[in-house]
């Protein structure tokens, strides 16, 4: 149970470590979303990752993600802190120092959204390419 806890929350720092302004910003994140295997990237697969995101970073199940969820000691503490501040930046919307499931599903993605030349909602593997 220990070790199985120790990986998810890993997993959602690693989340939060990489999302910059918005979750799933860089090329390697978003063709991670790729959950159908098409090669691109829907905008509802991006919303999918981040809701997955959320649940694991909500590590006291409140319904927001802050610095309470972050761990108590170590250097994960550190990481954690700097990462959701950087988050926070853009996704905590109306600024109490939580980020609610709403504010991470809505926060802006703005390199998602100028590599979607066309601007269809759809990234293809050439659009994802070119933010790599």
């Amino acid at each position: 149970q220990g070790k199985r806890n120790l990986l998810t929350w890993r997993g959602g720092l690693s989340l939060l470590a990489t999302a910059g302004v918005a979750i799933a910003q860089d090329g390697g994140r978003l063709a991670a979303a790729a959950s159908n295997g098409d090669g691109a990237v829907e905008w509802q697969e991006v919303v999918d990752m981040r809701e997955a995101g959320f649940e694991r970073l909500d590590r006291n199940s409140d319904g927001t993600v802050n610095l309470d969820d972050r761990p108590r000691f170590g250097p994960g503490k550190v990481r954690f802190t700097e990462a959701f501040e950087e988050l926070a930046t853009n996704a905590d919307a109306d600024g109490d120092g939580s980020i609610s499931k709403t504010e991470m599903l809505e926060a802006p993605a703005p390199r998602f959204t100028s590599a979607d030349g066309n601007e269809d909602g759809v990234l293809s593997a050439e659009e994802i390419e070119s933010l790599q």
